[in-house]
C-alpha cells in the first residue's frame, strides 16, 4: 500500500479520525470505487450475529409462479464496518444472494450506513454491495463486464475490488460494486425521483411482470409505468415498435441487449432467465433505461445456445422477429464489434486486473485463478469469430415460443432413506453399497423398485474447491425391456449441516435435490426433476472415511418450468 496520510473525516451523524491514502479521498466516492485500488474492508459483529446471518437462505418456492415480488429473507444486523482505516459505527450488514450466489463460509453481503443512524453515510453512499465471485472462479468477470457495459455507453455501477475481514478473519477477496441507488442515478439522470425496479426472473408479460420489486417509493403501490411496457408488449405488429418506443428508450435498450449479448450473459433479460436487472422509469423522457446486474455468470460460451442473439424475453423476442427491427440489432452488433469489442484493449485490462488480484485471491481459487482467467482470455478472442460466423451464415432464425413463468408444477412425491457410509459414492460398484427405501409416487402412480442401495461423500463430478457432501439413493426400477434406474440425488451446501439431527430444507439453497428417471425409450437418456417443498434428515452423518450415514429424504418431485 502507498504512503498514508492521517484524515480527520467529519459527517452528519459521526467522526472518524483515520489513516489513509492521500488527498484524492476527499473529492467525493471516487477513491471507493478506484479500478486500480483494493479496498480494504474489516467487519466486526457479535459472532452469534454472523453466524446467524450467513446462515440465513433463500427458499426457491418463493418464486415458483409467484404473484408479487419475492420476499427478502435477509436480515440486518448491527455491526461496525472499517474501509482503508475509516470506522462507521453502527452500521447494517445482511447477507445478500438470489440462488448461485448463496455461500454460508463466504456470504455476499449488503452494508447499509443508514440502517441504525438516520442520515449517515460513508462520502456520499448509503449502500456498499460486496460479492463473493462464488460463480466467478476467474474474479474478474463482474468488474470487466461492466467497465465493458459502461464502454458500450450503458448504464452500468462502477466496480473494483476488496479484500474482506470478519471479526479478524479473512474472507479474501471479494467484487465491490456500485449499489443501484439514487446516488448512482444522479450520474445519469437529471430527475432521479421515478421508479427503479429490480428484474429477477421478470419480464413485460402478464404472468411475468409482477415479480418485478419496487426499489424506490417502495410504499406507493402504483405499477402503472409497468403496466403500460406490458400493453405496448401486447400490441399488434404494426404498432409494436411505436408502442414500445413510446415507454422504453430503445436506443439505450439496443445497446444494452447487443451487450448482454457480447458477453453472453445467458442469466440476464433477453436470456431465458429474464433475470439479473434493473430498469428505471426516467420521468424527464418517461421511459425505461435497462441496467446490469448481478453479472458474475459471463464471459463464457454456452455450446448448446446461439452466439449472435438471445431474445427469449419479450422485448427482444419481438424486436428479432421483426425484419427491420432485427436489421436494426444486426447492424449495431457488427459496430460495437468492431468499436467496443478492442480485443487488445480488453486483454490489457484482463492482465491489469490479474496483476491487481492476484496475491490476495489466489491462494482462494485453490491455485486456479490463472488458468480461469486464461479461459476469460480466450473468450474474448473466440467469441467475436463466433458470432460473426453465425451471423454471416444468415441471420439466426428465432422460432421458439415465449416462454412461461418459471413455475415448477409438482408431478409427484418422494418418501426415501438411506443407510451408507462417508466416501461410498466413490465406490466403482454405487450398487453394492448402503442399503436403504425408496417411496415414490409420479404421476398419481406409484414407482415400483426391486432393490435400493445408497452412497455419500463429496460430489466426484465437479472440481475439489465446489465440491460439496452429496447423498445418493439408488433404485432398480423392473421394467421387461430391461430394467431401468431412479435415484434421488441430495447435495448439501454447508458441510457443517452433516451433522446427527440435523434437518436441511430442499429449496435449491441450502439443500439442492434431483431426481433422476431412466427414460425407458432411451437407456442413455434421463428425465430431471426436482426434489423440494421438504429436507433431508440425518440421524447420523460425519465426514470421515467409513463414518456411518443414516437418515431421510421427503419432497414434493417437481418438473422443470423452463
Amino acid at each position: 500500500m502507498s504512503a498514508r496520510t492521517c484524515i480527520a473525516v467529519l459527517s452528519l451523524s459521526w467522526v472518524a479520525l483515520a489513516c489513509g491514502p492521500a488527498p484524492g479521498w476527499l473529492d467525493g466516492d471516487a477513491w471507493i470505487f478506484d479500478p486500480d485500488w483494493i479496498l480494504q474492508v474489516d467487519i466486526e459483529l457479535a459472532p452469534e450475529d454472523w453466524n446467524a446471518m450467513r446462515h440465513q437462505d433463500r427458499s426457491f418456492g418463493d418464486v415458483l409462479c409467484a404473484e408479487a415480488p419475492p420476499p427478502n429473507p435477509f436480515d440486518y444486523f448491527e455491526a461496525a464496518i472499517e474501509i482503508d482505516g475509516i470506522r462507521t459505527d453502527p452500521v447494517g450488514i445482511r447477507k445478500k444472494c438470489f440462488f448461485g450466489s448463496c455461500d454460508t463460509d463466504r456470504p455476499s453481503v449488503k452494508v447499509s450506513f443508514n440502517q441504525y443512524v438516520r442520515g449517515q453515510r460513508f462520502f456520499g453512499l448509503r449502500r456498499m454491495t460486496l460479492n463473493n465471485c462464488k460463480s466467478d472462479p476467474s474474479k474478474i468477470k463482474q468488474c470487466l463486464g461492466y467497465w465493458l457495459f459502461d464502454r458500450g455507453g450503458v448504464i452500468a455501477p462502477r466496480c473494483n475490488f476488496a479484500h474482506v475481514t470478519v471479526n479478524g478473519e479473512s474472507k479474501g477477496l471479494y467484487t465491490h460494486i456500485e449499489s443501484v441507488k439514487t446516488e448512482m442515478l444522479s450520474r445519469h439522470f437529471t430527475d432521479t425521483g421515478g421508479n427503479l425496479y429490480e428484474g429477477a426472473l421478470s419480464d413485460f408479460q402478464p404472468d411475468w411482470v409482477s415479480t418485478f420489486q419496487k426499489k424506490t417509493h417502495e410504499d406507493n403501490p402504483d405499477r402503472s409505468d409497468l403496466d403500460a411496457v406490458v400493453n405496448a408488449c401486447a400490441a399488434p405488429d404494426s404498432a409494436f415498435v411505436d408502442e414500445l418506443s413510446k415507454r422504453v428508450d430503445l436506443d439505450a435498450f439496443y445497446r444494452f441487449w447487443v451487450m448482454e449479448v457480447l458477453v453472453a450473459h445467458w442469466d440476464g433479460y433477453a436470456s431465458f432467465n429474464h433475470n439479473n436487472f434493473y430498469i428505471y422509469h426516467d420521468p424527464d423522457s418517461d421511459r425505461f433505461h435497462f441496467v446490469p446486474w448481478g453479472i458474475d455468470a459471463i464471459l463464457f460460451t454456452n455450446p448448446d445456445g446461439h452466439k449472435s442473439v438471445f431474445a427469449d424475453a419479450i422485448i427482444p423476442h419481438r424486436l428479432y422477429r421483426t425484419p427491420r427491427t432485427q436489421e436494426r440489432y444486426l447492424t449495431l452488433v457488427d459496430e460495437m464489434l468492431s468499436t467496443v469489442w478492442d480485443e487488445d484493449l480488453i486483454l490489457a485490462e484482463i492482465d491489469r486486473m490479474e496483476s491487481l488480484i492476484t496475491p490476495i485471491a489466489d491462494s482462494y481459487a485453490t491455485g486456479q485463478l490463472a488458468a480461469r482467467i486464461e479461459e476469460v482470455r480466450r473468450f474474448v478472442v473466440d467469441n467475436p469469430i463466433a458470432i460473426r460466423s453465425e451471423i454471416d451464415n444468415g441471420p439466426v432464425v428465432w422460432d421458439k415460443a415465449l416462454s412461461g413463468p418459471p413455475c415448477w408444477r409438482v408431478r409427484g412425491s418422494l418418501h426415501a432413506t438411506f443407510e451408507t457410509s462417508w466416501g461410498s459414492i466413490s465406490s466403482p460398484d454405487p450398487f453394492g453399497e448402503g442399503s436403504g427405501t425408496f417411496d415414490a409416487v409420479l404421476d398419481d402412480l406409484p414407482v415400483p423398485v426391486s432393490f435400493v442401495a445408497s452412497t455419500s461423500g463429496l460430489d466426484p463430478n465437479v472440481e475439489a474447491a465446489e465440491r460439496m457432501p452429496m447423498i445418493q439413493v439408488l433404485a432398480i426400477v423392473p421394467d421387461p425391456a430391461g430394467d431401468l434406474l431412479i435415484a434421488a440425488i441430495v447435495a448439501v451446501r454447508d458441510p457443517e449441516r452433516l451433522a446427527p439431527g440435523s434437518s436441511v430444507p430442499l429449496d435449491l439453497g441450502e439443500g439442492i435435490g434431483y431426481l433422476l428417471r431412466q427414460d425407458p425409450l432411451n437407456p442413455d437418456g434421463f428425465e430431471i426433476f426436482l426434489l423440494m417443498d421438504g429436507a433431508i434428515r440425518f440421524q447420523q452423518a460425519a465426514m470421515a472415511d467409513g463414518a456411518p450415514v443414516v437418515g431421510s429424504v421427503e419432497a414434493n418431485i417437481r418438473e422443470s418450468g423452463w
